[in-house]
């Protein structure tokens, strides 16, 4: 036999040898190392607790006013000569503001001065007078008729003299009105006329608000002011910092535009607010409905505007599988939701890593005593 034909044969017999026993080989070991049976998975979970209320925090907006918040001007008319308050500027009952031309009211009031003094000066005259007739009347030197001519004289002049005060009083005064001064402690908003103007009587010259003295006026609805009493304190969020606020009044009218009742509060003396600034005013309200509280990362997308979550229940083997329920979410407080749906109370619900399992997987349960849940929630 040929000698190459020999060496060709064995190779090619080693060749399958080699391959049979590389396959059992496999086969021994795919047995041993693969498990029959895949091990739960342990996932974090909590209980659903079903109730037949729950309580959320209701939040409406106000804004904040000043306990006075008015336009001043002129009681007379005149050019606006000066006017020293500026935007800004803390002012103090009595303090100078601004200021009209006074140059014709105080000719006028010269006028009626002189006017009243003359007047006086007739008047003493005349009593004078009246005298001595009254003396050459019992002397017989004078008739009855001259003594009446002269003591009706005076009492002419008396009257002349009250309406010449009258007119100097009417021109002192609207001297004085020619200067504007704040008519209580407050801070200047805004001017609202210039220098050089010519004013009429009730112009708006400048807005005045109060220094102090906060307000908040919060629009709630109608059911809701029903629930609020006057002279309770309230919870009121400003900018952020949470204030405690006592209810001065509540409007019994109803606000075409909002629907809404108007309520006032009065804010703290310590209140660091500025007039205009937004209030939201927190309110604690019970919700007569069904179902319970779960962490938001135990919720699942669905369509229809609804969520899923993952139960954990027992097979027909007892083995514990997490299976699809539909939940609606009805309140969101935090990292806790209130929802309602097809959960069975008292079920088990993966609470988190609900993206390592599926409707169907054997999973292992750990409770922890730190997850949100409804034994725990606040307001529940």
């Amino acid at each position: 036999m040929n000698p190459n034909l020999i060496k060709s044969l064995w190779a090619v017999a080693l060749a399958i040898g080699l391959s049979l026993g590389g396959t059992a080989l496999i086969k021994a070991n795919k047995v041993t190392t693969t498990s029959v049976e895949r091990t739960p998975m342990p996932v974090a979970a909590t209980l659903y607790s079903q109730q037949a209320t729950f309580t959320r925090d209701a939040r409406y907006l106000g804004v904040i006013r000043a306990g006075s918040d008015s336009v001043v001007g002129f009681e007379v008319s005149g050019v606006l000569t000066s006017l020293t308050a500026t935007e800004g500027m803390r002012v103090s009952p009595g303090d100078v503001l601004a200021q009209l031309g006074t140059d014709r009211r105080q000719a006028r009031l010269d006028a009626a001065a002189a006017a009243f003094e003359r007047v006086v000066a007739e008047r003493a005259q005349s009593e004078a007078r009246a005298e001595r007739i009254a003396r050459l009347v019992e002397a017989g030197s004078a008739s009855e008729q001259d003594y009446d001519d002269a003591r009706f004289a005076v009492q002419a002049l008396s009257a002349a003299e009250n309406t010449a005060a009258a007119q100097r009083q009417s021109a002192q005064l609207e001297l004085e009105k020619s200067t504007l001064r704040a008519p209580y402690e407050a801070v200047v908003a805004e001017r609202l006329a210039q220098t050089g103007a010519v004013v009429a009587p009730g112009t708006p010259v400048l807005r005045l608000v109060t220094a102090a003295g906060r307000e908040a006026h919060v629009g709630v609805p109608a059911d809701v002011a029903r629930r609020l009493v006057s002279g309770h304190t309230y919870s009121l969020l400003l900018q952020g910092e949470q204030v405690t606020a006592e209810l001065r009044s509540i409007r019994d009218d109803l606000d075409p535009n909002t629907l809404t009742v108007g309520t006032v509060f009065d804010l703290p003396v310590d209140a660091r607010v500025a007039v205009g600034e937004s209030a939201l005013l927190q309110i604690a309200e019970t919700v007569n409905s069904a179902g319970g509280w779960l962490p938001i990362s135990a919720l699942l997308e669905a369509p229809r505007g609804l969520w899923d979550v993952l139960t954990i229940t027992p097979d027909a083997e007892g083995k514990q599988r997490a299976q699809r329920e539909s939940v609606e979410i009805l309140y969101t407080r935090g990292n806790e939701v209130f929802v309602r749906g097809t959960l069975a109370n008292e079920v088990a619900v993966v609470a988190s890593g609900l993206q390592r399992i599926s409707p169907g997987d054997l999973v292992e349960p750990v409770f922890d005593s730190a997850m949100p849940n409804t034994a725990a929630a606040p307001g529940s």
